[in-house]
């Protein structure tokens, strides 16, 4: 009864709420899903601090007996403190194990008994969880069977080293003693032997057995995130279907003047709503044409409603796109206002990683952007020259972080055939570097990523470049190799590891945008070479013209600056902080308001020759204050005007023009080119 009323309740909530509520249940298992695992990666970190654990035990095992024959043979003190040195390692695991084994547990205890184990302190509160969650897992108990058993035996050394070390301190120590003494600790030697490779074996029983629990758990939540979204989308198609299907029915028999006509209304929603509405047309068209029209109009409203409401999601698409780009200026120009200043090799370093990442983000916000128009073909490509040795050691160097991190070597080869400079989108090719080198670092765990670029084709205008990226990491099934470049298809291997997804299906797009080819050459358990080839036009180069002095090649000069007052319209204060920087640096003298209506009363109490103009502003945005400053009768109407903004399409810029405003720059400007902008109308004036 209950599970009826809910069917029933969801049916006629509408169709927004639905959505909603799938979004919902679909947000709440993926974060069980994400929690699951955090949780999965911490323990495995804990299985592996047990395995270094492991092997610090067995070392120091070894090493304090290695100690004690030498001290039997040497009698040097040294020898016999280096072997109690040795042995508190073994000690102190057992020690916190034993801890851990009382109730309750003593925490304390234990960790001082793992810190004397030499296990890393970081490691150590994961271990203790570890052992007190899964000690009766077969394989952890096990496991722990085997450590008491050898500890048992490492403690029947102590009485004998004791022993050993007073009869070598009294004097009395004969050959035949100290050949007792060496078989003795021979014998606890090979006793510690097949303890030790069975308490590695169950060690490595257990994490395997947790990796594939752990694999299995993902995997469930995974398929259940997946059939949730499909049964409830199925239940609301059907929902849907059947409703609209009714409606349809009736309309052509209406359509055939059966105007007794009338439809079954099966759930409350818009669907039901608009049953419910043809019903109630057709009691009116039974008496007049009159309501006929009336439903002609409401059919044009809900068309009008349908156009405006795909405006809105373009607009919204933009003020997105804007809202990004706006702090990321700020982030740019700042670290462009450090990289003018004294700093040494290490902090120029970090700034220029700071500024390559920076370009690389806003090149991915637009990219992203191009990702959503690239099926209808309304991507263009940029023709700039670029230097492709440049982008490769871009993209190489922006990737060594996680290189270094993970212990690989990373290197890269170019062709000597390949001219300097070609004409490309330096951005797209970036991406389609960083894509596929990320996802080699990604599956490569040991080894070395190699990047080569080398010539497939040289004509007169046209030369084709061919990008090979190298691995030696786990390779792709021959399976899976087919469907590798689909949207959102993912990879899984058996430990776990993520997804190829979005990645490689943006560079397949933007490889095809470009009328190239993206393939894997191999892809073995030893490694991988994905290959693309791309055709770049050739760059001619075009002689230097003769350098003249600034008074006649449009550049205000440096001294002119000093005496220049420019008004700066931004509601971001830390936009207008950063032009404030950029500005006065290079001697201008600069004042900010935070709107339009504020540059307005501004430019009224004082002479400005320039403004820099914000669109998004509140009270007056800049298109406004734009319009009332041509629209007054004084001298000030023809002061000009920059625009300033984030919203840098075509479309924005021709409508600047159009507004009367002189020049545009886009977020995150360079401030060189700002300087250049403002010199160059300066001088027009």
């Amino acid at each position: 009864m209950q599970s009826f009323f809910l069917v029933k309740w969801f049916s006629d909530i509408p169709i927004a709420k639905k959505l909603y509520f799938t979004i919902g249940i679909m947000a709440f298992l993926i974060i069980i899903e994400l929690f699951t695992l955090s949780f999965a990666i911490k323990t495995l970190s804990a299985v592996r601090s047990y395995v270094g654990g492991e092997g610090l035990w067995s070392k120091a095992q070894k090493d304090a007996l290695s100690h004690l024959k030498v001290y039997a043979y040497s009698h040097n003190e040294q020898d016999y403190q280096a072997f109690q040195q040795f042995l508190k390692v073994p000690l102190g695991d057992g020690a916190a194990r034993t801890a851990l084994e009382r109730m309750p547990p003593d925490y304390d205890a234990a960790r001082l008994g793992f810190l004397e184990g030499r296990n890393h302190p970081n490691d150590i509160d994961g271990m203790i969880k570890l052992m007190l969650r899964f000690n009766q897992v077969k394989y952890l108990k096990q496991t722990i069977f085997y450590w008491k058993k050898a500890e048992g035996v490492l403690i029947k050394l102590i009485p004998v080293s004791k022993q050993l070390h007073d009869k070598v301190l009294s004097g009395t120590t004969t050959a035949l003693e100290t050949q007792q003494f060496l078989e003795y600790i021979s014998a606890i030697d090979a006793e510690f032997t097949p303890m030790e490779d069975g308490f590695s074996y169950s060690l490595g029983e257990g994490s395997r057995w947790f990796e594939n629990l752990v694999l299995k758990i993902l995997i469930g939540l995974a398929f259940t995130v997946e059939l949730t979204g499909i049964l409830i989308a199925i239940s609301i198609s059907n929902g849907m279907q059947k409703g609209i299907k009714e409606i349809i029915s009736g309309a052509k028999k209406v359509s055939e003047e059966e105007f007794d006509t009338r439809v079954k209304v099966y759930s409350k929603d818009e669907i039901g709503i608009l049953a419910t509405a043809f019903n109630q047309m057709t009691d009116k068209l039974e008496h007049t044409i009159y309501e006929l029209k009336n439903a002609k109009v409401k059919e044009r409203r809900q068309l009008e409603r349908a156009e405006a409401s795909e405006k809105i999601k373009q607009v919204f698409i933009a003020n997105m796109n804007h809202e990004f780009l706006t702090p990321m200026n700020a982030i740019m120009g700042f670290a462009g206002l450090l990289q003018e200043s004294e700093m040494n090799t290490e902090q120029k370093e970090y700034i220029r990683a700071i500024m390559k990442s920076g370009e690389f983000l806003k090149g991915l916000l637009n990219n992203i952007l191009d990702l959503s128009k690239i099926g209808s073909g309304n991507v263009q490509l940029e023709k700039q020259p670029v230097s492709i040795r440049d982008v490769v050691h871009n993209a190489v160097a922006m990737l060594k972080p996680e290189v270094n991190k993970k212990s690989l070597a990373i290197s890269y080869h170019i062709d000597a055939d390949i001219p300097d400079l070609i004409l490309g989108d330096e951005m797209r090719l970036s991406h389609i570097l960083l894509n596929l080198l990320s996802n080699s670092v990604k599956f490569t765990h040991q080894g070395a990523v190699m990047v080569e670029a080398y010539v497939i084709d040289d004509t007169d205008d046209v030369i084709w470049v061919g990008f090979s990226i190298q691995d030696t990491g786990i390779g792709i099934p021959a399976e899976k190799q087919d469907k590798i470049f689909e949207s959102l298809d993912q990879f899984r291997q058996n430990k776990g590891l993520g997804g190829i997804g979005l990645g490689l299906s943006m560079a397949k797009h933007l490889v095809d945008l470009h009328g190239g080819d993206l393939f894997i050459k191999t892809s073995t358990p030893r490694g991988s070479d994905f290959r693309f080839l791309l055709p770049f036009d050739k760059y001619t180069v075009i002689a230097e013209q003769p350098v003249i002095d600034n008074a006649s090649n449009g550049c205000a000069p440096e001294n002119e600056t000093k005496n220049t007052r420019i008004l700066v319209a931004d509601d971001n204060h830390l936009n207008q902080l950063l032009i404030i920087k950029v500005l006065e640096k290079r001697g201008y003298c600069v004042d900010a308001v935070d709107n339009g209506k504020q540059a307005l009363e501004k430019l009224q109490q004082n002479h400005y020759d320039i403004i820099l103009m914000d669109l998004d502003m509140p009270q007056l945005n800049g298109y406004e204050a734009t319009a009332a400053i041509r629209g007054e009768d004084n001298g000030k109407n023809t002061i000009p005007i920059i625009a300033i903004t984030a919203h840098a399409t075509r479309e924005v810029m021709e409508k600047c023009i159009d507004h009367g405003m002189n020049d545009f720059v886009a977020k995150p400007f360079d401030a060189h080119d700002l300087d250049q902008k403002i010199k160059a109308i300066l001088i027009d004036v």
